[in-house]
Parts: C-alpha cells; sequence; structure tokens
C-alpha cells in the first residue's frame, strides 16, 4: 500500500478510510440485522469491489431483486475481471477495516465475525452527497443480500472468486 502523502489525490479521496470504512461497517450492521449474527470477515473484501464500481452499483435494485443469485443471474457481466477488481481493492479493504476497529465502529470476534457497535457516525456535508448516499444504500442492499445467500464459499462462488 502506498504511504498515505503518496498517494494521488483522487485515490486518496475515493478510497480514503473513513468513507470506505462506513461503506463496510453499513454492510456489516445490514447483514447483523438480516442474519442476526456478524458478517462473516471474508464477506468484507467483497463489500467496495461491489458497492465502489458504478456498473455495479446501478443495476443494484431493492425493489426488483431479493436475492443475489438473482441479481447475479441477470447481469451476468458483473462477474467478468472481478476477482481482479477484489485483489485490487483488497489493501484499501484491510485500511478500511483497520481504521473501523481502531474506534470501535465494528467488532471482530473470536469465530471470524464482524459486529457493529453502538458506533454513531457525525454527518458530513459534500458535493456529491449523492452519490456517497447512493453507496451507502447499495452497501446497506448488499448486506441484506448476503445475508440470505448463504456461506462464505457460496457467496465467493456466485462472483466466481476463489478462496
Amino acid at each position: 500500500m502506498t504511504v498515505w502523502e503518496e498517494r494521488p489525490i483522487e485515490v486518496a479521496n475515493l478510497f480514503n478510510p473513513a468513507f470506505c470504512g462506513e461503506t463496510i461497517r453499513l454492510c456489516v450492521k445490514s447483514y447483523a440485522n438480516e442474519a442476526g449474527s456478524g458478517l462473516p470477515y471474508l464477506l468484507s473484501f467483497l463489500v467496495l469491489p461491489v458497492v465502489m464500481y458504478g456498473d455495479t452499483r446501478v443495476t443494484m435494485a431493492a425493489r426488483r431483486y431479493a436475492f443475489l443469485y438473482n441479481w447475479l443471474q441477470d447481469h451476468p457481466h458483473l462477474r467478468i475481471e472481478f476477482a481482479e477488481r477484489v485483489r485490487e481493492l483488497l489493501p484499501f479493504s484491510r485500511e478500511s477495516l483497520m481504521f473501523l476497529l481502531q474506534i470501535n465502529a465494528l467488532t471482530l470476534d473470536d469465530d471470524g465475525t464482524l459486529k457493529p457497535t453502538q458506533y454513531r457516525r457525525k454527518g458530513v456535508r459534500s458535493q456529491n452527497e449523492d452519490s456517497i448516499k447512493d453507496c451507502y444504500d447499495k452497501a446497506e442492499l448488499l448486506g441484506k443480500w448476503f445475508a440470505r445467500a448463504g456461506d462464505v464459499t457460496t457467496i465467493y462462488a456466485m462472483w466466481g472468486v476463489q478462496l
């Protein structure tokens, strides 16, 4: 991972740990609300590659799709090079998870599940407020889909990613 000061400004702005962390945290919270348990740690590495990719985010519809499998069947092109996206965003996912754990926005249990805490984020005004809200909304939807989709191995297989 490039040292923070040496990152291009666009990368630093888009993939900053606070924004990416909040995206992951909302997915974890939604998963916990739906499943009644914490999000498996390995699933957290799929959140940013799904939510941060505009073409993927645009096709996600809560009203039309209740299940991840159905959505992926209707949009098979989204799996093309998805594994590579996961690898590329892995450093940002790790950095965001470390940030969330340091500020106690999430906990990591001994059984390898991430659970939300009573953390409350402060409202932030931004020029890109609509796109930020869209990312957060899609992260929550993804958490619900993950909760209904089965185990980690099944979800990774749906995306064509090997563990």
